[in-house]
């Protein structure tokens, strides 16, 4: 595993790179990469991979509080290290589940169309039911909008008043995740039946094209869309059944450059219908995560870090934050000082500190507290929340 230690490490470097770059740092095709990278590293579980893990899934929590959609850049600077680290963990353990699914013979009559597949349908009581960059209209309409990378169309068409004519208007850039998301939310709502792309395609990853492609060719043993022009086009977190529903039952009208609102709106009125009953009833057969509710710990089942403690502290005088690690017998074997929080988490990551998760989540929580009572000139201590004047500032 040397060779494959180096390949990560190199890849860690080159995206190292790219978070320095300032529209990268939160964009969201940077954040895929790190969270499929993440995944695929745990999936392996190498020892050796895991600071580097815990690093990138810092980079992760720090960029998906200003996450923002790919501005569709001509060439994507974490498609390419991400690509070469997936080409060499193949066959060493990738979406097994997914691969397996995907081995099971298509449904097709004697034409080649596709037949119904047989499926166990559930209730939902939200829809859409993954978050994402849309706006919901008249949710028993059999059509749904996609304008692609243009974030300025979806608010010309809620002006010109398609909402009352249409269930979803919504975005779409990235060639993987974003392809999953639109068909997880489409195929949720048993009334949607066409789905029109107009907009700009973004000129990175050619969202649009991927999805034609996949409507018409589906996803190849490796999960890849077949036909495909974008740099990553692999759904790994969507199941046969599903691609194989939004190609059965979704009609995609391909007007992908269209801008002009009266054309969409003629197209939207030939193709608009509503079905009858609860508009907000629907039945899915979509896998969706578990929703965990999160309970307070007691007390009794923290368990000490064995690599050591911290102090955290405030200098005011140097407007920096201090940190001092002790050993676990209570000996202060070092000091990081450190302007911010995400400074000095990663400083400690770096030199090994920490060895548990909770214990990690806990100073990071701290750190942040820190950071934010240096900031605004408020009473920290360790362990407390924070207060300014008679007021909770946490």
């Amino acid at each position: 595993m040397e060779d494959f230690d180096k390949l990560v490490f190199e890849i860690y470097q080159e995206l190292s790179n790219v978070k320095q770059v300032k529209k990268c740092a939160a964009c969201e095709c940077f954040l895929d990469v790190l969270e499929n990278i993440n995944s695929d590293l745990e999936s392996v579980g190498h020892k050796e991979t895991q600071l580097i893990q815990k690093e990138m899934r810092q980079w992760l929590n720090d960029g998906n509080k200003e996450r923002h959609s790919c501005y569709g850049c001509e060439i994507c600077l974490p498609i390419r290290p991400y690509n070469r680290f997936s080409a060499r963990l193949k066959g060493i353990s990738t979406s097994k589940k997914t691969n397996d699914a995907l081995k099971e013979p298509i449904a097709r009559d004697n034409f080649g169309a596709f037949k119904p597949l047989n499926l166990q349908f559930k209730e939902v009581s939200k829809w859409p039911i993954i978050e994402g960059d849309y706006t919901v209209g008249k949710t028993n309409s059999s059509v749904a909008i996609c304008t692609l990378a243009d974030t300025d169309l979806p608010n010309e068409l809620k002006v010109a008043g398609l909402l009352k004519h249409v269930a979803i208007i919504g975005t779409l850039t990235t060639e993987n995740l974003g392809i999953e998301r639109v068909i997880k939310n489409l195929i949720s709502n048993p009334n949607i039946k066409h789905l029109v792309l107009c907009g700009k395609d973004s000129r990175g990853h050619k969202a649009g094209q991927a999805l034609i492609s996949l409507k018409e060719n589906g996803l190849d043993q490796d999960n890849r869309i077949i036909g495909s022009v974008g740099p990553r086009p692999v759904l790994k977190n969507i199941t046969h059944d599903e691609v194989e529903i939004f190609r059965n039952r979704i009609d995609i009208i391909d007007e992908i450059g269209t801008l002009e609102i009266n054309k969409l709106t003629e197209i939207v009125q030939s193709y608009s219908s509503t079905q009858k009953g609860n508009a907000l009833s629907f039945s899915s057969n979509v896998v969706s995560p578990k929703v965990i509710v999160a309970k307070t710990r007691n007390n009794r089942e923290w368990i000490h870090d064995p690599e050591g403690f911290f102090l955290v502290l405030i200098d005011r005088d140097a407007k920096i934050i201090v940190c001092e690690y002790y050993s676990q017998e209570g000996v202060l074997s070092e000091i990081i000082r450190g302007e911010n929080a995400e400074d000095i988490s990663n400083t400690i990551i770096k030199r090994g500190c920490l060895s548990r998760l909770d214990h990690a989540a806990y100073l990071g929580r701290e750190l942040a507290k820190a950071e934010t009572a240096l900031n605004l000139s408020v009473p920290y201590k360790q362990d407390e929340p924070l207060f300014k004047d008679k007021g909770i500032t946490q």
